[in-house]
């Protein structure tokens, strides 16, 4: 069999009810020189049997078989055994479209990128909401080298699973998935790959169809709790840092990192109640100091809002009065959207959304 244009790595996992039509969709691609690498990840359910019929009948799946990990583990074991330039990513509960592997080959070949990233639907469609339905749609666009308005205001994360690679320039960064991660693996990808890539490229094609929230999946458990899942972010960010030391990243873009952990963790935990709030801003506090990045809070052009977050955080506290919260939130809200878009939140805010 000749060299495929593109890995399609697919990780298994207690995913018997949606396997199959989760693969169908590999079948109906439009192209034919893919391959697809299905990772049983020790699945106790008849998910692997599903994934055997695909390859037998199939030279282009592949079977690969190995002791339950978790979904990084399983995806670097896929990009361990591709064999194509271009790696892609599907989870085992979505589906792509009928075009999507040539669309992603195409934009590569036409642009020489290390990453494309594309848009997605919601499924069903009537499980969508605004958000979803923002970071599901990236504008076309191109960056050559890293600016930080790919990961901060481009709609190009959280998703791991609509962004493609180079296989060669995963290999040359030494860029895999962060294994002890097993909630929001996606959002430290993201964080590693965009800064060192040489070429992003944006295109607001929907090849990609998004089960959202199945039924017992950790992502449907963690929003039962707000608390619980801003800890988790606090946990992400840690090893956002972590990765970022390696090339000098933290100290380069402090104000950017700064920004991200009030966005991502300390402004949600404003809208909890304050002893919830106070164990958020304790654990970012903790972690700043551990993580050796207390100077965040003093790096010139901060925002007073973001100032006055991180000042909370490395006091272990959070603002106790309700007025205070609130217009913290209101001025982080101005930096983020603008006056316009600061009152839309205020009112959203109001109505607890």
């Amino acid at each position: 069999m000749p060299t495929p244009r593109i890995s399609v790595i697919v990780p298994i996992y207690k995913v018997e009810d949606c396997l199959a039509w989760c693969l169908d969709s590999l079948v109906a691609q439009d192209m034919t020189d893919f391959e697809a690498i299905l990772v049983n990840d020790g699945s106790p359910d008849d998910s692997r049997e599903i994934a055997e019929r695909y390859a037998l009948c199939d030279d282009r799946f592949k079977l690969v078989d190995k002791e339950n990990g978790g979904l990084s583990s399983a995806r670097n074991a896929g990009i361990r055994a591709a064999s194509a330039p271009v790696v892609a990513f599907l989870d085992s509960d979505d589906r792509f479209t009928p075009d999507a592997c040539r669309v992603i080959c195409e934009t590569f070949d036409q642009t020489g990128a290390d990453i494309v990233t594309f848009g997605a639907n919601a499924y069903p469609p009537e499980a969508s909401y605004p958000w979803l339905e923002h970071v599901l749609s990236p504008r076309d666009a191109q960056y050559e080298g890293y600016s930080p308005d790919i990961l901060f205001k481009e709609a190009s994360r959280p998703f791991a699973w609509r962004t493609a690679c180079s296989r060669s320039f995963l290999q040359e960064s030494a860029i895999c998935f962060e294994e002890s991660v097993k909630y929001g693996e996606d959002q430290v990808f993201d964080f590693a790959i965009y800064p060192r890539a040489k070429k992003t490229v944006f295109i607001s094609n929907k090849l990609y169809d998004y089960r959202v929230a199945r039924s017992g999946s950790l992502m449907d458990t963690m929003r039962q709790s707000d608390e619980a899942r801003l800890l988790e972010h606090v946990k992400i960010y840690a090893a956002i840092v972590r990765d970022w030391r390696r090339d000098g990243l933290v100290e380069k873009y402090p104000n950017d990192l700064a920004f991200f952990l009030c966005e991502f963790a300390l402004y949600d935990a404003l809208r909890l109640l304050k002893g919830n709030a106070i164990s958020v801003f304790a654990a970012a506090g903790k972690m700043l100091k551990e993580e050796g990045c207390v100077f965040l809070a003093s790096s010139d052009g901060l925002k007073p809002s973001v100032r006055s977050m991180l000042e909370c955080a490395l006091e272990e506290t959070a603002p106790k009065a309700a007025a205070t919260r609130a217009k913290l939130m209101a001025d982080f809200d101005a930096l983020r959207y603008g006056r316009r878009g600061a009152l839309r939140r205020v009112v959203a805010n109001m109505l607890g959304r």
